[in-house]
This record gives C-alpha cells, sequence and structure tokens, in this order.
C-alpha cells in the first residue's frame, strides 16, 4: 500500500483503474495487464519493494499488450505501470513496460484522439523516436513531452497542467 501511495497509484487501485496484486514469494507489487479488446489476462509486471531485489521489475508472461490505465480519449505513452497509473486521471496511461513499442501495441493506441509520449527524462531521445516511429505508421496526433521526473511522483493536478496547460 506504502508503495502505490508513494508512487501514486492509490486512486487508480482504489476506482478499480488498474488491476493490482501482491506477490507474497517475490515481495512484489503486481500490474495485471489485460488486453482491453478481449478482455483476457496478457501477463503482469511486477515491482520489486526492496532496493536489493533484483529483477527491480519482473514480467509475468510477456510484452505483447501494453498496460492500460484509464478511459480518457487522451493518452500517454509512459515507461512503467506506475506511471500509467499516477496519469489516469488525467489520461489513459500506455505503459510499454520498458522504451520500445512493439507493433502489437499499435492496435491499442490507435483509437486515442491524442497521443503523448513522455518517457522517463534518461529516455527523452527515445520518446522523439517513438513519435517518429508512431507518424511513419500514420499517427497524425502525436506530441513528445520531456520530462523533469517521472510522471509517478507527480499528483493528479500537477499531470494536468503538464499536458493541458
Amino acid at each position: 500500500m506504502r508503495y502505490l501511495q508513494n508512487n501514486n497509484c492509490w486512486d487508480s487501485f482504489m476506482m478499480n483503474r488498474a488491476d493490482i496484486k501482491y506477490d507474497v514469494a517475490q515481495d512484489r507489487v503486481v500490474f495485471v495487464v489485460k488486453n482491453k479488446y478481449t478482455n483476457e489476462y496478457a501477463g503482469a509486471v511486477g515491482r520489486a519493494l526492496h532496493k536489493d531485489t533484483y529483477p527491480k521489475w519482473y514480467m509475468y508472461g510477456g510484452k505483447h499488450v501494453p498496460f492500460i490505465c484509464g478511459e480518457c480519449d487522451d493518452a500517454v505513452i509512459v515507461e512503467d505501470c506506475a506511471s500509467a497509473c499516477a496519469v489516469s486521471g488525467v489520461l489513459t496511461g500506455i505503459a510499454l513496460m520498458g522504451t520500445s513499442l512493439a507493433d502489437t501495441h499499435l492496435a491499442h493506441i490507435m483509437q486515442y484522439k491524442n497521443i503523448y509520449v513522455a518517457l522517463d527524462r534518461d529516455a527523452t531521445t527515445k520518446s522523439f523516436s517513438i513519435a517518429k516511429e508512431l507518424r511513419s505508421k500514420g499517427f497524425t496526433n502525436v506530441k513528445v513531452k520531456a520530462l523533469e521526473d517521472d510522471l509517478k511522483y507527480f499528483k493528479t493536478d500537477e499531470i494536468r497542467s503538464i499536458f493541458y496547460d
């Protein structure tokens, strides 16, 4: 619960925008990945709760479906599930669970009116590459938001101002 509160995931959990579990054996917060089209489970990703646990992120299954949190018309592509949860009160968060956009992700992205790419600061160059790739595949409504800090560290009103002010 402390991880969810510290990373601005608590509201997403409480409002049922995200299916979040706890893996007792590995001591991880687990974000369940569902295919929004088929409503089937596609896997999960677990975040270690202690800094000495390796790997920090653990995949239960594959990455062919992104983690999606929220029901807004606009979406933001982010690296991790916590950031997707943090933005879900303002935009739909789409977590790549890394910095690579897979072709299988495109069907999950095309429905949104506006698409922002906002990877963590150390991956800003990759954000521009993903935006360019999306534009080359016919997406015309793509913008990059360069960040000073990960979106999971921002409150809802701060996220709203980053994207809409």
